[in-house]
């Protein structure tokens, strides 16, 4: 679960590029939604399998951990995309 929670949180840093290079307002609301669907289910499955090995062994932080880079990533660039969002309508 962990890594897919990182394939999801590619696929929204993805998504987010393409969504800021099209023109065309129908795709862009597309690939916004999609942009935002990937990376609210990539924080999901990442709290949700740091929960998981919170119960078994403790969270591992002194190795690669998927769920733990996803989680972090993805909180951070939706934060960031919707900040840039906002100022993108507003300017």
């Amino acid at each position: 679960m962990g890594l897919f929670s990182l394939v999801l949180t590619v696929v929204g840093i993805v998504g987010m590029i393409v969504h800021y290079a099209l023109s065309n307002m129908t795709a862009v609301v597309v690939s916004g939604i999609l942009t935002t669907v990937a990376f609210i289910a990539a924080y999901i499955l990442g709290t949700m399998e740091m929960k998981r090995q919170k119960k078994g062994n403790g969270i591992e932080t002194d190795m690669f951990n998927p769920a733990l880079l996803a989680h972090g990533m993805s909180g951070t660039l939706f934060i960031v995309g919707g900040i840039i969002c906002v100022l993108a309508n507003i300017l």
